[in-house]
């Protein structure tokens, strides 16, 4: 038993670099980074048993210098947890690098240096400890012993495969500090270029919007209306548009106020192309044009008041959006796959929104909606759907040959919409209640949808099949007479911004004469990329 523990503690001794690399991200506030992030270094202990076995100098110097660039890496971006709460690569914290001056950043280590004073004190007192330990007392001898005892050979053996595999996948591999702050410097590069692209873009939508904003007849100088851009929902997975699980029981209860068109398609199934369809009048057939126009500038110009109220950390949609709004807030400080922020976050900021006295108001909200990790997008009490359920829903994916992960991806999924329903009904009801804001409306629709298992054995963003593109779009303003759902009538939602205009009371001059959404001889109009999922897109 002794022996066993002199084993472990030797292990422990050996280990203990990786740990501190991974765990201290980790327990900061970025889990899955600490622990990539500890498992790429192991490759440290392998260095110095070679330079133990070999008595290397040039090793054991190698040994030291690579364990202090794994932990002044894992130090930099704890200290970003700890100062920001946020990752190193969040919009906010690019923004502010990108824009920030020399002096600037003289003050802001001026502000910190007693924290960081500390930080490197700490951090020298570890290093000059753990290495005079480690060089003087951990032998071959020691090694040996480890490699012979078969709980510390299975641990080293386990903790070699977890190395192997992390330097084999590449997100993993993307965390090496080397290559994690190569790349940080382009992206706040390309950023700084993006920033003054997207300036210049905003100065040329800001002076067409001058020139050519038409006020129509029914243009009201009271007026708030409220945009919805929910993420990576698709109808088909909504109860009132024909889906056999009850997901939409909030919506269920507002039809005789709501209209929901269940035949929404997106031209793209990725966030950026398709908020820029959206918003803009870009191309939905060449996404690599740039956009002459944009529904925020009109707004702007007709004097109403912006808001870009944001639960997504996407750089470039905030650069180019959110920038461009009178007031705009981000809660998220995660990007992706790897946020925990839910959209609820955003009720109370949009409350003060709604109660901002300016007469006109356009509140657009970006939420994190359904998007991929799904058991993220909504809290526990929502956590209706599950492996037990036994369902139709469940019975059909094993018709269909549905795997087990993607069944349950599903049941996730199916929680998310149920979350994004009930947010709906919070966003929804106080606007409809407050006759006081004047002519209100109310949009809400998804950027996208997502595959889950509808046609391919698969969940995420899916370029190729129908549930990638197929949305919800619901539309209320305080004159309409339409209620219910239309599980007929196709719309496209590249037309949403003249739409908008079209409630507000503006438009373009030069645009021709159209057919809205809720007129009753509405039609759809394919252009040459219809249907959109048989063109290959690539997600993003």
């Amino acid at each position: 038993m002794l022996k066993f523990f002199h084993h472990s503690v030797y292990l422990l001794i050996l280990l203990f670099p990786a740990l501190l690399t991974g765990g201290l991200l980790a327990f900061v506030g970025n889990a899955a980074d600490g622990v990539r992030l500890g498992c790429l270094s192991l490759l440290g202990c392998a260095i110095f048993y070679y330079a133990v076995k070999r008595q290397s100098k040039l090793l054991y110097t190698l040994t030291v210098m690579w364990w202090l660039i794994f932990w002044f890496d894992s130090v930099l971006r704890a200290t970003s947890w700890f100062l920001f709460d946020s990752d190193t690569n969040a919009y906010f914290i690019m923004q502010a690098i990108a824009n920030t001056t020399p002096h600037e950043t003289l003050e802001f280590l001026q502000t910190h240096r007693l924290n960081l004073i500390m930080l490197v004190v700490l951090l020298s007192i570890v290093t000059l400890a753990y290495f005079f330990y480690l060089f003087k007392y951990f032998t071959k001898q020691h090694l040996n012993a480890l490699l012979q005892q078969k709980f510390s050979r299975s641990l080293i053996i386990l903790c070699s495969i977890t190395m192997i595999t992390s330097y084999a996948m590449r997100p993993a591999r993307a965390l090496f500090p080397v290559l994690y702050w190569q790349n940080y410097y382009a992206e706040i590069q390309n950023f700084q270029d993006e920033i003054l692209k997207h300036k210049d873009l905003q100065q040329q939508w800001a002076q067409y919007a001058r020139n050519n904003l038409v006020y129509q007849k029914n243009f009201q100088q009271q007026q708030t209306h409220v945009l919805v851009l929910s993420e990576s929902i698709t109808s088909l997975n909504m109860g009132v548009c024909g889906y056999d699980r009850e997901t939409t029981p909030e919506l269920k209860k507002r039809l005789d106020q709501l209209y929901v068109f269940c035949r929404a398609y997106s031209p793209y199934p990725s966030t950026i192309n398709s908020l820029k369809v959206n918003l803009t009048n870009s191309s939905a057939i060449l996404p690599n044009d740039e956009p002459t126009e944009s529904l925020i500038s009109y707004a702007e110009a007709a004097g109403f008041k912006v808001y870009w109220l944001s639960n997504q950390d996407d750089s470039y949609i905030s650069s180019l959006f959110g920038s461009d709004a009178t007031t705009h807030f981000y809660n998220n400080k995660r990007s992706g796959r790897s946020s925990q922020a839910l959209d609820e976050q955003l009720l109370p900021v949009y409350f003060d929104a709604l109660a901002d006295p300016h007469p006109k108001k356009l509140i657009i909200l970006h939420l994190i909606g359904a998007h991929p990790n799904y058991a993220a997008r909504y809290p526990v009490k929502f956590d209706h759907f599950n492996d037990d359920n036994n369902d139709e829903t469940e019975s059909l994916m094993e018709a269909n040959q549905i795997g087990l992960w993607v069944q349950s991806k599903r049941n996730q999924y199916d929680n998310a919409i149920l979350y994004q329903d009930w947010l709906l009904s919070q966003l929804f009801d106080p606007l409809q209640r407050n006759t006081a804001l004047g002519q209100r409306s109310f949009i809400f629709l998804s950027d996208h949808g997502n595959e889950v298992g509808h046609e391919l054995d698969y969940a995420g963003h899916s370029p190729n099949t129908i549930a990638g593109y197929q949305v919800p779009v619901i539309v209320w303003h305080n004159q309409m007479k339409l209620h219910g759902i239309n599980t007929k009538d196709i719309i496209d939602t590249a037309k949403l911004d003249t739409n908008l205009m079209h409630l507000m009371g503006i438009r373009d001059k030069n645009d021709h004469p159209q057919l809205f959404w809720l007129e009753p001889n509405y039609q759809f109009k394919p252009n040459s990329a219809w249907p959109y999922w048989q063109k290959k897109v690539s997600p993003s």
